[in-house]
């Protein structure tokens, strides 16, 4: 299992129902792509977010499954039209279970 998890700083002033929208849209892909096996977008709570306030948490079949997920049109077009407007700064971390 290939797991990929990316924080969000968001632009300040971005009215919550963009950040509504962005987040279904993100997280109605599970429902189409193949290879994805969990995508769940939530706020950031952690003590020291350091600003960013907004997760995407995946998991995917394989390092390729997620590659080919962000390459995937749909989430180019979700990124490019619905997130990036919203988003100031964001940082990914990723890693696989086998080590």
């Amino acid at each position: 299992m290939f797991h990929c998890t990316i924080l969000f700083a968001l632009k300040p002033g971005i009215a919550l129902d963009r950040v509504r929208a962005a987040r279904e849209a993100l997280q109605e892909l599970i429902e189409r792509m193949p290879g994805v096996d969990s995508l769940t977008v939530a706020h950031n709570v952690a003590a020291d977010r350091q600003g960013y306030n907004l997760a995407l948490f995946s998991t995917f079949e394989s390092r390729t499954a997620c590659e080919i997920f962000f390459r995937h049109p749909d989430y180019q077009t979700v990124w490019k039209e619905l997130l990036a407007p919203l988003v100031e700064r964001h940082v990914t971390a990723q890693g696989d279970d086998a080590g």
